[in-house]
């Protein structure tokens, strides 16, 4: 396993802008995987965080690494982690949910009480490493451009939209820029 020092971006305090910085490699826990950072997409929510406007004041806490849409190789797995394996291409799924409230434990995880997102609530992507939850992990084909595998997370909200709504035979508005829009 990595130990030692990354580089990041650093979100160092409540205001305009962020830092290149040197951190400490994040040490996972057996339940988690470290994965080293190939590609990472910039979202409207780390452009909050940049220009450190209401929303990113309200939410926030410094310091922190930002950033949550990523593709990479997973370097390290904790001891208890049997679904991913150490030099394996992924992506990950940046809502990482407690498994144990209402919603999670009947089935709908996507609205848990308790999440916390990859990049906002806990350190993000913007670095060499970033940790996540193996549940979180999902392999990509090994022909998948990293930047393309990066913006999974975003085309997933997309399409989950798409398809909880009934848009055949209906007007639709695509409204935006980037994956989402």
């Amino acid at each position: 396993m990595q130990s030692g020092k990354m580089k990041a971006l650093m979100k160092k305090d409540g205001a305009f802008g962020a830092v290149l910085t040197e951190v400490p490699i994040p040490e996972i826990d057996k339940h988690e995987v470290l994965i080293k950072v190939k590609a990472a997409s910039i979202c409207g929510t780390d452009v909050h965080i940049y220009n450190w406007d209401q929303w990113a004041r309200q939410r926030i806490k410094t310091p922190y690494v930002f950033g949550h849409e990523f593709s990479g190789i997973v370097e390290a797995v904790g001891e208890n982690v049997g679904s991913v394996k150490v030099g394996e291409y992924v992506s990950a799924e940046t809502h990482i949910v407690c498994g144990e409230c209402v919603p999670c434990v009947t089935g709908k995880s996507h609205v848990c009480t308790n999440t916390a997102i990859i990049g906002v609530d806990t350190a993000g992507c913007f670095a060499e490493y970033v940790k996540v939850p193996a549940d979180n992990v999902w392999k990509n084909p090994a022909g998948m451009d990293p930047a393309v595998a990066s913006i999974q997370e975003p085309l997933g909200n997309a399409v989950h939209t798409v398809l909880e709504s009934q848009p055949a035979g209906g007007t639709t508005a695509v409204i935006g820029c980037g994956p989402i829009g």
